[in-house]
């Protein structure tokens, strides 16, 4: 059972105490006063005990009145009724650089959290499409399976670090890779990527790889994060603060920049269309989802969902029912329960 309307039962668990209390403070009153002026003789006796029991049911029956109107109140369900539903939309998967040069802070406050908070907002825009994540530094590998619960792509989406890929590098062609894999599983829906990356890639994006996504019928959407002139990556302490900045091997401070020709290159031979940061989160998730809506729906799942039926006028009918007892069913009938 599950109530539609819970907080009614909550009032009533509070208020139907404190009725109880004031209604038998009431009686004991009422009691004290009744036996005081009747005098104790056997016949009186027999009278009052006679008169308090049926004042004990009234009011026992005027709880269970009581309680069953809060319940009523907040809407019983229980039953299921089967609904078929069918789900159109896109397929997408966002793609998440964490290497480490998306600590670079040549944007505020860092590269990484910028494209977490453009897949946020646009997670908001996006209805009945199933999303997925894949993350990748030196390796790649799904994060988070397409799915149509996007609650939980958000909480998957929360826990994206760059701890979270223990291999360093950055390898886009391993992740575009991951994601032709997933989609072979999918023949009818749309396939579309969103790519949040800072550009950088280690020789590993090559022809072959915009040949297989464009056999795939895969849209690639890249978003370029950082700045072309880009800035050193920091090292920081166990407490956020910076104690260094990475280095090459021969001690040279590393300074990332944004590829941008390598992104318009991606977009530009899957259908796509690339995406800098200087946009702003906002205009980046509002124009891709705009993208994503002009895009052909095809069905996505078809489920059944367990819809529970509302059952409060049972408990109307029981109510009606008690309130016709006590108005029809004899004095001394009650005295003999």
């Amino acid at each position: 059972m599950s109530f539609n309307k819970i907080y009614w039962l909550y009032l009533g668990v509070v208020l139907i105490p404190l009725l109880a209390v004031f209604f038998i403070s009431i009686y004991k009153k009422y009691f004290k006063l009744l036996s005081n002026l009747i005098s104790l003789n056997l016949i009186s006796k027999v009278i009052t005990e006679g008169v308090f029991k049926i004042q004990k049911i009234n009011l026992l029956l005027i709880f269970i009145i009581l309680i069953l109107f809060f319940v009523s109140l907040s809407e019983p369900q229980w039953g299921i009724q089967p609904q078929e539903i069918k789900t159109y939309g896109v397929d997408i998967i966002f793609i998440f650089d964490v290497s480490k040069s998306m600590l670079t802070e040549d944007i505020t406050p860092n590269r990484l959290e910028f494209a977490k908070r453009v897949a946020k907002l646009l997670l908001e825009k996006l209805d009945t499409h199933r999303v997925g994540i894949i993350t990748f530094a030196g390796v790649a590998f799904y994060h988070c399976p397409l799915t149509n619960d996007l609650q939980a792509v958000k909480e998957f989406l929360e826990i994206i670090d760059t701890d979270i890929v223990p291999y360093p590098g950055t390898k886009i062609a391993f992740a575009l890779k991951e994601a032709i894999r997933g989609f072979k599983e999918i023949e009818k829906s749309i396939k579309t990527v969103i790519l949040f990356t800072d550009g950088e890639d280690h020789d590993s994006y090559s022809k072959d790889i915009a040949k297989e996504l464009k056999e795939n019928n895969i849209i690639v959407y890249t978003i370029g994060i950082g700045t072309p002139e880009g800035k050193p990556i920091p090292i920081r302490d166990n407490f956020g603060r910076i104690i260094d900045y990475k280095k090459d091997k021969y001690g040279n401070i590393v300074t990332s920049k944004l590829n941008e020709p390598l992104l318009y290159e991606i977009s530009e031979e899957t259908s796509g269309r690339y995406f800098s940061s200087n946009y702003g989160e906002f205009s980046i998730a509002t124009e891709i989802a705009s993208e994503i809506s002009n895009l052909k729906k095809s069905e996505l799942k078809s489920k059944v969902l367990k819809i529970y039926k509302n059952r409060y006028h049972y408990f109307v009918y029981l109510i009606i029912l008690l309130i016709l007892l006590e108005i029809f069913l004899p004095k001394k009938w009650l005295v003999k329960l």
